[in-house]
């Protein structure tokens, strides 16, 4: 019978499967593959192992919060509060996730609480920061970023919290030496480099920002938005095939955004592939109209819808469209940027795109009657 047990016990600890802290360990691995399916299979299956880990709900709640899974992983962080109430790690997530949703409240009395818990612990500071930021309180944001840094002066975020608060008020010389900081604390970090390079972009140092946008999708080549700003500077630059192909990458990754699909659709517009073209702004139109159904309309998606029906050959709805809306809401910064895409095509001889440009180049006392 001894020997029987013994020649028993492999197919038992089998027949166990993972324990606890395998399952976690699996989860963050299937994390780093992107694999966002098993790793929730793994975190899910550890808290059946644990239902009252509050380990096992903080990864399984954030990875939801990921997904997009926002009233799930709203609850499992929820009920991490409540099993380890000392632990500020929900508290973050459960701030941020509030600040993303506009309920700004609710967002600060989760920051504060982690700050009442832990207020030598440099990333509830930073995270403050981040809300009072988008609270307009941009002095004590600033305080609050400087607080993390003092705490913490290793950590290149921080520099990059605060580079970031310094471009927002448009003092860039300031935000350029936070995150050339970062970026010698962090020269891996692909966040900096794409950060770094839409500062560069909007200094018009073109050249430097395209170089950095490089580095970005080098190291992380799932951060999109980095490969959307590299394809913009190289369709900027005239190096339309290269930005096709990393608009093309981008899109393919997830950003399925009007924009991105009016970038392409202009970049193909360059190399006469009209075709594809005219398909690309027309996708960019039907991925407008389902926001239009889903929420009101904003000043940026007007004025993409602008360009979109030119890429299409409706210049006609395209100078309507520019009418009504320098009648109504004329916005000179976001003309500015439009501007760049209006004159390529109007330089490719797209109608319309020269009526529209001149129209909404007119300052706004011209619409005065």
């Amino acid at each position: 019978m001894a020997n029987k047990s013994r020649k028993n016990k492999p197919r038992d600890a089998e027949r166990r499967g993972p324990s606890f802290e395998e399952l976690l360990q699996h989860g963050e691995e299937a994390l780093e593959e992107d694999d966002f399916e098993e790793a929730e299979a793994a975190f899910a299956a550890a808290l059946e192992l644990s239902p009252n880990s509050p380990e096992a709900h903080v990864r399984l709640g954030a990875l939801l919060l990921e997904t997009d899974e926002f009233e799930i992983g709203v609850r499992h962080l929820k009920e991490a509060e409540r099993l380890a109430p000392d632990d500020v790690r929900p508290l973050h997530l459960l701030g941020a996730f509030y600040m993303e949703e506009g309920e700004l409240k609710t967002s600060e009395a989760y920051f504060r609480r982690a700050l009442d818990i832990a207020p030598e612990d440099s990333l509830s500071h930073h995270n403050f920061g981040n809300l009072l930021a988008e609270m307009g309180r941009f002095q004590d944001s600033e305080a609050s970023y400087r607080k993390a840094i003092a705490l913490n002066p290793e950590e290149a975020l921080h520099f990059l919290g605060l580079g970031g608060l310094f471009a927002d008020q448009e003092n860039y010389e300031a935000a350029l030496d936070q995150f050339n900081r970062a970026l010698r604390l962090s020269p891996d970090d692909s966040r900096i480099h794409h950060d770094l390079a839409d500062l560069l972009m909007t200094l018009e140092r073109r050249d430097e920002a395209i170089s950095h946008y490089r580095e970005a999708v080098t190291i992380d080549p799932k951060n999109t938005l980095a490969r959307y700003g590299l394809g913009n500077a190289l369709l900027i630059a005239g190096d339309s095939a290269s930005a096709e192909f990393e608009m093309k990458e981008a899109i393919a990754d997830g950003l399925e955004v009007p924009l991105a699909f009016i970038k392409l659709g202009i970049a193909l517009r360059m190399q006469k592939k009209d075709d594809e073209s005219s398909a690309s702004f027309q996708m960019a139109l039907d991925l407008l109209d389902e926001e239009h159904e889903t929420s009101s309309d904003t000043i940026e998606s007007r004025y993409e819808q602008i360009v979109a029906e030119l890429g299409i050959g409706n210049g006609t709805a395209a100078l309507e469209s520019a009418e009504l809306l320098v009648e109504e809401d004329h916005d000179p910064t976001a003309v500015s940027e439009l501007s760049v895409d209006l004159k390529r095509l109007a330089e490719l001889g797209v109608a319309g795109a020269e009526e529209v440009l001149k129209l909404l180049n007119r300052q706004p006392e011209e619409f005065i009657n």
